[in-house]
C-alpha cells in the first residue's frame, strides 16, 4: 500500500513509499483511510523536537515510521473479539499511521463518524477537537467570561465553538486582524486583534491558552479572583525538554492562591469522540479546513504548521484515487532501462 513514511527525524526525511497492508489484531480494526490531517503534534513527532519527543518515540529514528495520527475512513476488517463495529461503517478517531491506504486502530479510540460533514472534516476532529473539549471542561465555562488565546488555530477554533455550546456567558477570541471575520463566524462575542489590543488588560473568568506566549503574572492580572488558566499549547518547541520545566514550575506556583492553572496531556478517550460527534450533529461545532494536501504534498502541510500561520485544520486526502494518481506519477518519474 502507498504510505507517507519517515526513516529519520526532520522534514527532509518525509517521503512516499510502499508498506505491507496491515492486519487487525485482537481488539483492533483495520480502516480503509479516506482522510487525515497534519497537526502540530505530527510536526513534533516528525522533527523530534523538543528532545523529549525522542525519549518517547525513538532516540535515533522514529519508532513509528508511517506518519499521521487521526483518521476518518471505512471499517475494512474486524480483529478477534471486536463486536462494537461492523465492516462498512464510517468511523473517525486516533490511529498510528494514518497517512496510508490502510491503518490499524484500537477499538476504544474510534467512534462512528458524524453525519452531515465530509470525511475530511470528520478526520479533523479527534486531536484538536478533543483537546479543546477537555480544555473547556477544565475551564468549567458555563455562565463565565472566557477568552481563547489563539482562536483561529486548530484547537482554538474548536474551543470557541465548544465554549459557546457549553453555556459560556461571553466568549472572546484572540487572533490577527486577517482572521477576525473567521473567528467571529465561529460564534465569538468579541474578537481581539493581538497586534492592537492586549487581552490581559481585561478581566476574565477563564483563559484558554492555545499559544503559551504570556507569562504567569500577566495572566494573573487578567483573571478574576477565582479564575482559571487552562494551558493547551506553548510556543517553546526547542531544547531537550521544551516547555516542560516551565509548565511544572508554573503548576507548582499556581497551587497557592484562589486562581488556578490547568495543564493536561491529551487523553485518547472515545468519550471525547462521542461528544464531538454529538456537537457536530446538533450543529454546534463545524471543523474548518483551510487547505487539503494530496499524499505527495504532505511535507508542505508540515511546513505550514512550522510557520505558525495555519488557520483551522490542514487535511490530507488519502483516497484510493489520489493514491493511484500518485503511484502512476511516481512510476513515470522513475528512470527506464
Amino acid at each position: 500500500m502507498t504510505a507517507v513514511v519517515q526513516s529519520a527525524y526532520g522534514l527532509d526525511g518525509i517521503e512516499v513509499g510502499e508498506r505491507p497492508v496491515p492486519a487487525a489484531g485482537p481488539g483492533q480494526l483495520r480502516i480503509k483511510v479516506a482522510a487525515s490531517t497534519v497537526n502540530p503534534m505530527d510536526w513534533h513527532l516528525a522533527t523530534g523536537r523538543p528532545g523529549l519527543v525522542r525519549l518517547v518515540e525513538g532516540f535515533g529514528r522514529p519508532k513509528h515510521q508511517t506518519l499521521g495520527r487521526e483518521v476518518c475512513g471505512v471499517v475494512d476488517q474486524l480483529g478477534p473479539g471486536v463486536t462494537d463495529f461492523e465492516i462498512g461503517q464510517s468511523v473517525f478517531g486516533w490511529v498510528i499511521g494514518a497517512f496510508a491506504e490502510y491503518a490499524i486502530a484500537e477499538v476504544d479510540r474510534l467512534w462512528l463518524a458524524p453525519k452531515g460533514i465530509t470525511n475530511f472534516e470528520s478526520a479533523a476532529l479527534p486531536v484538536a477537537g478533543a483537546a479543546a473539549m477537555e480544555a473547556v471542561e477544565r475551564g468549567d465555562v458555563a455562565g463565565k467570561r472566557v477568552v481563547v488565546n489563539g482562536a483561529s488555530g486548530g484547537v482554538g477554533h474548536y474551543a470557541v465553538q465548544i465554549a459557546k455550546a457549553s453555556g459560556a456567558q461571553w466568549v472572546a477570541g484572540v487572533c490577527s486582524s486577517k482572521n477576525a471575520a473567521f473567528v467571529r463566524g465561529l460564534g465569538a462575542d468579541q474578537v481581539i486583534d493581538y497586534r492592537l489590543d492586549d487581552f490581559t488588560g481585561e478581566r476574565w473568568d477563564v483563559v484558554i491558552d492555545c499559544i503559551g506566549n504570556r507569562v504567569g503574572s500577566e495572566i494573573r492580572r487578567a483573571l478574576v479572583a477565582d479564575g482559571r488558566w487552562v494551558v493547551v499549547g506553548d510556543h517553546n518547541k526547542n531544547g531537550l525538554l521544551g516547555p516542560l520545566p516551565r509548565v511544572v514550575a508554573r503548576l507548582v506556583r499556581w497551587r497557592f492562591g484562589s486562581q488556578s492553572c490547568h495543564w493536561f496531556v491529551q487523553r485518547e478517550d472515545s468519550r471525547y469522540l462521542a461528544g464531538l460527534a454529538g456537537l457536530v450533529d446538533e450543529g454546534h461545532v463545524r471543523p474548518h479546513l483551510s487547505e487539503t494536501f494530496a499524499v505527495g504534498d504532505v511535507r508542505a502541510g508540515y511546513e505550514r504548521i512550522e510557520s505558525g500561520r495555519a488557520v483551522g485544520k490542514l487535511s490530507v486526502d488519502l483516497t484510493s484515487a489520489t493514491n493511484a494518481e500518485l503511484t502512476e506519477m511516481t512510476s513515470e518519474d522513475e528512470p527506464r532501462s
